[in-house]
């Protein structure tokens, strides 16, 4: 299991097996049942926060290869943005405002309608969760360039992570962009399709964050090892 989980691949491998075997549920039992919600064929809501305690069970686990050492910031850091996520997952955005759809669009700030103490307490959350995110790409961009290139199983997961999610976001407002680019909706197994894709994405995210977690602690006990004179497994530059 440890050779699998440190395999440069693992994430990729983790997220396919994973999409594909929703894809082949939801279009089975589609096919089966003749029911056109996915959300109907797959409980994707329940699984996503099951994914996000696995995500948290983990992370508590796993706290003290950080807390103590230099990358115990680092630990909070990705905690704060854990819990965002799982906020934002349960629906957050729309507790933070009375009269918008949402809290955290351009259009909620250039609102005139909006009141400004929710403008304001919307304003501090996106920036405290931007000011985390851009101190954790500029500590570590290097790190994780250099050490994909490297076939370091760490940052091909959080690569993994990060086009997961990219792509996800791209895909769930790809229905809407071509309607309004085309004037004309994808056709009903396209539009399947993508709910499948953005919602499946969505949901594995939590587990590739577990997935870097545990990673990063069989690297650093290879390290350790090494220091301590056994051979090593894997390279310590990985962390």
């Amino acid at each position: 299991m440890k050779k699998f989980l440190l395999n440069p691949f693992c994430a990729l491998m983790f997220l396919a097996g994973g999409l594909v075997f929703y894809m082949v549920l939801a279009y089975g039992l589609r096919a089966h049942l003749g029911v056109f919600e996915f959300q109907e064929v797959i409980p994707t809501e329940e699984l996503t926060y099951l994914f996000y305690g696995v995500a948290l069970g983990v992370a508590v686990c796993l706290a003290g290869d950080y807390i103590g050492t230099p990358k115990q910031s680092t630990f909070f850091g990705l905690c704060f943005l854990w819990l965002i996520a799982l906020l934002r997952e349960m629906g957050a955005q729309h507790w933070l405002t009375t009269h918008d759809t949402t809290a955290i669009k351009m259009r909620f700030f250039t609102n005139p309608d909006n009141p400004l103490s929710e403008k304001i307490v919307a304003g501090a959350i996106v920036l405290a969760v931007a000011g985390v995110a851009i101190w954790l790409l500029v500590k570590y961009t290097k790190k994780i360039v250099c050490g994909f290139f490297k076939l370091q199983p760490l940052y091909w997961t959080i690569a993994t992570f990060a086009g997961t999610g990219i792509v996800g976001k791209i895909i769930d407002r790809l229905p809407a962009n071509f309607a309004k680019a085309t004037g004309a909706e994808l056709s009903e197994p396209v539009a399947y399709f993508c709910m499948m894709v953005e919602e499946g994405s969505e949901s594995f995210l939590p587990l590739l964050f577990a997935l870097a977690l545990t990673q990063y602690h069989f690297i650093l006990r290879s390290k350790n090892a090494q220091s301590d004179g056994t051979p090593k497994t894997i390279a310590p530059d990985s962390v």
